[in-house]
């Protein structure tokens, strides 16, 4: 497109990457990007209620798949709201592009109404962070800006744009944006990691968020398959292979499984696929030790070594290295150790936890035993933050997008919000938020933005009147306990439909109710504070001090 305007080659290129729905907030110095918006008819804008709830849901549309979640807000106190959504999708490797607009050049250094060092406040946060300066600058920063959002671990980026430079004609023509090929293995790293698997008895595989893609976890399937090898995942791994598959473990560490974590402590070498090996998926370095044989794939350099040494570092895409490597290696005569028995008793004790009946009292796991039994196979589920996680945590995932949260930022606040924007992005897959009392109140404004746009997303609020981790760490409740609305009535009153659970015996029916209604509803589900079963092997929920860590 020639003689473009600055907004204009913005949602051109945003619309060539595939992106529909762009969300945020109307402000000054973005107006005249909006209404390029409106004129060239695409992207569409969804308007919420907080910048920072804007961002969680553009983070959620590249959870589930599309190339990049894209943020308009304005300027200061709106480009401040997104910092909290920044952060999660920086930990998570999600990529998220960032347009804020700025005061006119003219008035920039001034401290006029609003203004704010966007550059300095988000550039350690951010894998890329730029203030444009002129029209013609613009599509050479966009692109760096898109490529570094998609590249490598992924992540976001920002584009500040002062109010005056939208309107102004970028003299160079319209360019798609070119995506990089991923970089592959040398055939010598190949041939290391053979030898290395020749020379070991009990290898893991442990999958993270880099083995998300459809590519890359159907190599990752093959090859483990082919070997007989067992996999444990890091919380943001969990799906790349199916958890009811015999070959995988469940996901690891702090909030992980018991007989994951036991595996990936007793494995002599540890094939890392797209994990950085960080604290949550080894309970603060505890499930690892010096013995183990280290090889770390990774598509970001920087990763790998970030938390532990490695003998082998292998700079690659790990869908190409699990294919590579399952073609030359040949899988010995002797198989490695067999897990079958604690496969089976990991499934006999998520089976026991989930066979909780009672009448009265509202246990949690009978909610989430409900939920799994009635959820339609296209179902995403988005989990918040709280105690509720013991029990939430449980769901059996099949494929990445059936569940995630913001996992390595531990973001409260963040669900409802991803849960509204996977809703309105994805409006084939059955959303289900999950999430506690404390987390809901903090964005639960965003409901009416689920009524106008028509998200069809179904919250479940394990309510416990409290911030219950925090409360159940305490000897004597002091600073967590509150009251709440009537979240039923509240959802109601925003246009939604909503309904209560007071008893166990009203379970069953509530949730079949609330999975079958047309439109955003909400249930008010008030469980019994005093449960407390987990099955999760860092669960620490009532101990009064965090876990040794181990230092390396």
């Amino acid at each position: 497109m020639s003689g473009s305007t600055v907004a204009e080659y913005l949602w051109e290129n945003i619309s060539d990457l595939g992106v529909r729905t762009v969300f945020g907030l109307p402000g000054i110095t973005t107006l005249p990007a909006m209404e390029a918006m409106r004129q060239l008819g695409a992207p569409a804008f969804v308007v919420t209620r907080h910048e920072q709830c804007a961002g969680h849901m553009a983070d959620a549309t590249a959870r589930l798949g599309a190339k990049l979640g894209v943020l308009l807000v304005d300027l200061g106190p709106g480009l401040a709201n997104t910092l909290t959504a920044a952060l999660a999708a920086m930990r998570d490797s999600s990529p998220l592009l960032i347009i804020a607009g700025q005061e006119h050049q003219s008035l920039i250094g001034r401290e006029v109404w609003h203004e704010m060092p966007e550059i300095a406040v988000f550039a350690p946060m951010l894998k890329f962070c730029e203030r444009v300066e002129s029209p013609d600058a613009f599509p050479r920063l966009l692109d760096r800006a898109l490529r570094l959002a998609m590249s490598g671990r992924p992540g976001p980026v920002l584009l500040s744009v002062p109010k005056n430079l939208w309107n102004e004609e970028v003299a160079v023509p319209f360019k798609k944006f070119a995506s990089a090929f991923p970089p592959a293995p040398m055939e010598a790293a190949v041939d290391a990691a053979v030898e290395f698997l020749r020379n070991s008895a009990k290898p893991v595989v442990v999958a993270g968020g880099g083995g998300r893609l459809p590519v890359a976890r159907e190599a990752i399937q093959n090859m483990c398959e082919r070997w007989q090898v067992p996999v444990v995942t890091s919380p943001n791994g969990r799906g790349v292979l199916p958890e009811d598959h015999p070959l995988c473990l469940g996901h690891a560490g702090r909030f992980g499984q018991a007989h994951a974590s036991e595996t990936l402590r007793e494995a002599d070498l540890v094939l890392s696929l797209g994990c950085r090996l960080d604290d949550l998926t080894t309970h603060n370095w505890s499930l690892l030790n010096q013995e183990q044989t280290i090889i770390q794939v990774d598509i970001e350099p920087s990763m790998i070594a970030q938390n532990w040494p490695v003998d082998l570092a292998i700079t690659s895409d790990t869908g190409i290295f699990s294919k590579k490597l399952s073609e030359k290696f040949q899988r010995p005569a002797e198989p490695f150790w067999n897990l079958s028995e604690r496969a089976q008793e990991r499934q006999t004790k998520r089976e026991e936890f989930f066979a909780i009946s009672d009448a009265t009292a509202v246990k949690p796991q009978a909610v989430m035993h409900a939920l799994e039994t009635y959820a339609a196979e296209n179902h995403t589920i988005v989990m918040g933050g709280g105690r509720f996680q013991q029990f939430a945590g449980e769901w059996l995932v099949q494929q990445p997008e059936n569940f995630f949260y913001a996992a390595n930022s531990g973001t409260v606040g963040f669900a409802l919000s991803a849960a509204i924007g996977a809703a309105i992005t994805s409006p084939d897959r059955q959303i289900i938020c999950v999430l506690g009392d404390g987390d809901f109140t903090m964005h639960c404004q965003e409901l009416e933005t689920a009524v106008r746009a028509g998200a069809n997303v179904k919250v479940v609020i394990l309510n416990d009147f409290a911030y219950g981790a925090m409360k159940a760490r305490q000897e004597n409740s002091y600073g967590t306990e509150y009251g709440n609305a009537d979240f039923a009535a509240l959802a109601k009153s925003f246009g939604a439909d909503g309904r209560k659970i007071l008893k166990g015996s009203d379970i069953s029916e509530t949730v079949r109710w609330l999975l079958g209604v047309k439109g955003p509803a909400l249930i008010d589900v008030h469980i019994d504070l005093e449960e407390n079963r987990s099955l999760l092997f860092g669960h620490d929920i009532g101990e009064k001090e965090d876990p040794i860590t181990t230092t390396n």
